[in-house]
């Protein structure tokens, strides 16, 4: 599963419930990880009646395992943008941080905002603001000793209101400084 995962792109998952409950350590945390990175659908595999069953949570929204399944499909997985889990090992860590789409951080055209995780390679950042794939933005953390503007490139980006998702960007860093370096991993691996 986690190799699927990280070579090839998904839009959403279907979760079976009792076989999360029965797998192994390892694989819990690879799946709570796509848990709370891509729209999931919780479902019960009845072996006896050889069908999938809703969960408590997923029948509030539709009572019908077919509505609800291309509810799923139709409204979730399609506003989803595709992607596959992170090669590097990502941490849960709230940084602050401007970030600009220039990179010279003129007066007025930094946003604010914090990362909700962070890896060697890379960083999912909030923001309400829409990012086109491939487009290059620049980063500020303000607890790096070096403030030099980081260059950065949306590798996705998750609008507002579109999923049960938090809304934000997921980035990759072109190039750091050898201090941002050590700043990044002493944070990464604390």
């Amino acid at each position: 599963m986690s190799e699927l995962a990280t070579e090839r792109l998904y839009n959403g998952i279907v979760v079976d419930v009792l076989t999360l409950v029965r797998c192994s350590k390892e694989e819990k945390a690879i799946a709570y990880e796509i848990i709370n990175l891509f729209p999931v659908l919780r479902v019960k595999w009845e072996p006896r009646q050889k069908k999938i069953k809703l969960t408590p949570l997923e029948q509030s929204f539709s009572p019908d395992t077919d509505s609800a399944l291309r509810f799923f499909i139709q409204t979730r997985c399609k506003a989803f943008p595709a992607r596959s889990l992170r090669k590097d090992k990502r941490k849960l860590v709230n940084l602050n941080l401007l970030y600009c789409r220039d990179d010279r951080f003129l007066d007025g055209e930094a946003h604010k905002s914090f990362t909700i995780n962070l890896s060697s390679s890379g960083a999912f950042l909030h923001t309400m603001e829409d990012f086109r794939l491939g487009e290059k933005i620049w980063l500020r953390f303000l607890e790096f000793a070096d403030q030099a503007p980081i260059e950065a490139t949306v590798c996705w980006s998750l609008s507002w209101g579109v999923s049960r998702c938090i809304p934000g960007a997921g980035v990759k860093f072109e190039a750091l400084s050898e201090s941002q370096k050590q700043d990044l991993e002493r944070i990464v691996n604390l």
